[in-house]
């Protein structure tokens, strides 16, 4: 499964919920980057790690998947390009 993992822009770490999960293993912390855009709607980001596996199946197919813990699925998105890069006008119009 994919992993969560550290990136330098990352300025907080979100920890398992209780001390037992990350006992257990079975939640381990998630480095994220938190902001407010100009609107002042939050915004999370994270970086996610794949394995050799899992890209020789995202090849394959051309999809990841995504599941969430709750009752609604979250508004999200999902990019292979670094949001922390600027890209030029022409970039930004292609996506």
């Amino acid at each position: 499964m994919a992993k969560g993992i550290p990136f330098p822009e990352a300025n907080m770490v979100l920890g398992p919920p209780t001390p037992e999960d990350g006992v257990a293993g079975t939640v381990y912390s998630l480095h994220v980057h938190r902001y407010r855009d100009l609107d002042n709607r939050p915004h999370v980001l994270s970086k996610w790690e794949f394995t050799p596996e899992e890209i020789e199946e995202i090849n394959r197919t051309g999809c990841a998947w995504f599941g969430s813990w709750g009752e609604t699925h979250p508004p999200i998105w999902i990019s292979g390009k670094d949001p922390f890069v600027q890209r030029s006008k022409d970039d930004e119009n292609a996506i």
